[in-house]
């Protein structure tokens, strides 16, 4: 009898520092904009290099085997859960928002109708990373029978125009031409990836690390951002250093709930926001004030508390057909676990 392989905790780590720092984002975001996030509300855009393309990279690896299926098996085993979450709980969060008094002190409305019609014209801007998977997992398989290094470099090209502002559509195709080639590089590094991991020491990750924040420091202060290059450096950077740190992590039995996380991103990602919207309603409604230290305390206990509440949710509801998972079984192959992973950990 053939053995699973199993599963790769440093690959569970890496997801579960992104979805932690994405939490955070938001965290962030949402409190910013009643003015309660504190001395963290400036620090937000430093971990834009970060996020996302970690996230992509560690999807890009778990996904190098599934573009080689035909596509109707590829749509099924990977895209089909997707695009029916994506649909579900952007209606559910249009809905929340919708019977949500204003969270912008101006009183701008939480969200449109409109939003329901053009959900795939113009995607969530909560909720645009499982869109973007399906789309990217189209494109490689697209480009599947083209040479690597020129998937890689035409994705590359797109990230440098998304960058530097070239390209703007002012909506969340912008981070999707910025970080596709992420997925697609990962599809193809991953191998490599894989076989270098053993070898990380923590002598790697210091000077891995000390170097990327200084990077994001000055290019920040130097408003270097927007100059082309830079900002697919400091992502690949990023990249490694994500990659890097998970495996130390990954081998401090501390840390494990880490790797909790990232093997629980699914539920994370989908529910997180609903509290935070919520408490930013009530906040502006209440007119809340409080010193600069307590609000820069509130994120950091959101972004916990936020997670804490997805997990409860998803382990009540996670039986349930249509919430975690497609309401019919045969839309989809095989269940997935963790459908931000998109993949099995071999």
């Amino acid at each position: 009898m053939t053995t699973a392989p199993a599963r790769e905790a440093w690959i569970d780590v890496a997801k579960g520092i992104a979805i932690t720092l994405v939490v955070l984002y938001h965290a962030i975001m949402y409190l910013d904009e009643v003015g309660l996030a504190g001395a963290l509300a400036p620090l937000n855009p430093l971990f834009d290099t970060f996020r996302m393309p970690l996230f992509f990279f560690m999807s890009g690896i778990l996904a190098a085997s599934a573009i080689r299926l035909p596509y109707w098996q590829l749509f099924r085993k990977r895209m089909s859960l997707l695009l029916y979450l994506y649909i579900a709980w952007v209606t559910l969060q249009t809905l929340f928002l919708l019977a949500l008094p204003p969270i912008s002190p101006s009183g701008t409305p939480n969200a449109t109708w409109a939003s329901l019609v053009t959900l795939f014209v113009r995607p969530s801007s909560n909720l645009w990373f499982i869109y973007a998977l399906p789309l990217f997992f189209t494109l490689a398989w697209l480009m599947r029978r083209w040479p690597p290094l020129v998937q890689i470099a035409l994705t590359a090209v797109l990230a440098v125009l998304f960058g530097a502002s070239l390209l703007h559509t002012g909506s969340p195709w912008d981070k999707m031409g910025k970080y596709l080639v992420f997925f697609i590089a990962a599809i193809y590094l991953g191998p490599l990836v894989r076989r270098l991991v053993p070898f990380v020491r923590w002598w790697h990750v210091v000077p891995l690390c000390l170097g990327y924040a200084a990077l994001v420091v000055a290019t920040t202060k130097l408003n270097l951002t927007k100059v082309p290059f830079v900002l697919l450096v400091l992502s690949a950077l990023a990249v490694a250093v994500g990659i890097t740190v998970a495996v130390l992590l990954a081998r401090l039995p501390a840390f494990d709930f880490v790797r909790s996380l990232g093997s629980r991103t699914l539920p994370i990602y989908l529910v997180h926001t609903f509290p935070m919207t919520a408490l930013a309603s009530v906040l502006v409604i209440a007119d809340v004030q409080v010193s600069v230290v307590i609000a820069t305390l509130l994120p950091p206990l959101l972004c916990a508390g936020a997670i804490v509440l997805a997990l409860a949710l998803h382990r009540r509801f996670h039986a349930v057909p249509g919430i975690f998972t497609v309401p019919v079984r045969s839309w989809a192959s095989a269940p997935q676990r963790n459908v931000i992973s998109t993949g099995s950990h071999r």
